[in-house]
């Protein structure tokens, strides 16, 4: 078979090229095929007569092959990759011929709807706005991994499956398990702890459910969390792992997606970081002591410090899971601490619960029967060190870093109360 040439490495003599027929351009004595592949797109010149017959089969988005030869671009065109080159046709095979689309790719002066976008995401992703965002966020889970391998972290892989509620409240998914009732996990919470309390430094990139009844443009029922949890670790010693780690996320954004920042039009700075008590910043946005953050306030934070990661910490121990540990009970300050970036919460996490008492008291403080969480109180009975951790949203912190309007756009397949498709 030969050996295909991607867009992005074209150079001189001859050329197997193969993608999406991206624009179709029919001019009376010279055909232009604009030629798609992930790296990019070429104009490719159409002139002999039996390729002309070809490229008159030719319709939008159909998959083809092309043999060329590499020569330097007469007309240029705005939507190429390299604006010198162009591939004169000398052989030219349909793959698969598409039918008329649903919506097109092209948006020139058109704008599709996010709904019928989600519709017919499969098209939807090969718009270079669409590609760019997931280019992106690919780029921020891999930067996510090399930051924690490269500060010694274990990644493990937490069950999707769980016996019980990992966050008390939230609402979870029902799922037959043989004989059993079980649930899709909320969160890789409770396991990620009793893997740091043997390992030290664990992380893991994981699916969570969570079945609360909304329809925000912030909110999924379905999405992915990058989670650590760290031994021998107090609250803010993990907010400043989370600091580094957003920081270099960010560089590697800007160092390694250049063209696709471009593409959507956004310019990122490396943010610096803001430490607030809870206190301090519910008042800074006239807020109520005692009452969590609403989304204008979160926005309203950000504000206040452009261009930075805002860290709120020593929170109210009633506003915060079983499972934070209580720094002081009697001022109701716990060890929770959430952070803010590009208007929105995309972080939250704390100093945990090492000690089984103190579990079983907070557990029932919230409603809880501590009996549901058996095998997992038992394990801070045999030697348990503190320990603290976090967790960021994948699609939330997409869509915070690329100022998107809506989280769905930042996920692929979205689920939420809508939609279960495709």
């Amino acid at each position: 078979m030969e050996k295909r040439v991607y867009i992005q490495d074209i150079k001189k003599g001859p050329v197997f090229l193969q993608g999406w027929v991206h624009e179709l351009r029919d001019l009376p004595n010279i055909k232009f095929i604009l030629l798609r592949d992930m790296t990019g797109v070429v104009q490719c010149v159409v002139k002999e007569k039996e390729l002309v017959k070809i490229f008159s089969q030719l319709t939008s988005e159909s998959v083809i092959s092309v043999k060329g030869e590499v020569r330097t671009s007469i007309v240029k065109s705005p939507e190429v990759t390299n604006k010198n080159i162009e591939v004169e046709v000398k052989a030219l095979e349909i793959v698969n011929k598409a039918e008329a689309l649903p919506m097109t790719v092209m948006e020139k002066g058109i704008t599709t709807t996010l709904p019928i976008r989600l519709d017919y995401r499969s098209i939807d992703l090969r718009k270079q706005r669409t590609k760019a965002i997931f280019v992106i966020q690919s780029e921020i889970a891999n930067s996510f991994h090399k930051f924690l391998y490269d500060n010694k972290f274990i990644e493990i892989q937490s069950p999707d499956i769980i016996a019980s509620a990992s966050e008390g409240g939230t609402e979870l998914f029902e799922v037959k398990y043989f004989e059993k009732k079980a649930y899709l996990a909320q969160s890789p919470q409770l396991y990620k702890q009793l893997a740091a309390i043997a390992l030290e430094k664990v992380f893991c990139l994981v699916p969570v459910w969570r079945a609360e009844k909304h329809n925000t443009t912030r909110h999924l029922n379905e999405s992915r969390q990058m989670d650590i949890e760290m031994a021998f670790a107090d609250d803010f010693q993990v907010m400043n792992i989370l600091e580094k780690c957003v920081q270099f996320m960010i560089s590697s954004v800007i160092k390694n997606c250049a063209k696709e920042l471009e593409i959507l039009g956004i310019k990122l700075k490396v943010p610096k970081a803001v430490y607030l008590s809870y206190d301090e910043a519910i008042k800074k946005v006239n807020g109520k002591l005692g009452d969590d953050f609403s989304p204008e306030q979160e926005k309203k934070l950000c504000d206040l410090y452009p261009d930075a990661i805002i860290f709120t910490h020593s929170w109210p121990t009633d506003l915060k899971p079983f499972y934070i540990w209580p720094k002081d009970e009697k001022k109701n300050i716990s060890a929770g601490f959430d952070a803010l970036y590009g208007g929105i919460e995309i972080s939250s996490g704390g100093q945990r619960v090492h000690k089984a008492d103190v579990l079983v008291r907070q557990l029932k403080a919230k409603g809880l029967n501590p009996k549901n969480f058996e095998s997992y109180i038992n394990a801070f009975r045999w030697g348990s060190p503190p320990h603290s951790g976090w967790s960021i949203g994948l699609e939330r912190f997409t869509m915070a870093l690329l100022s998107l309007d809506n989280i769905r756009e930042a996920c692929m397949f979205p689920r939420d109360r809508e939609r279960l498709t495709p």
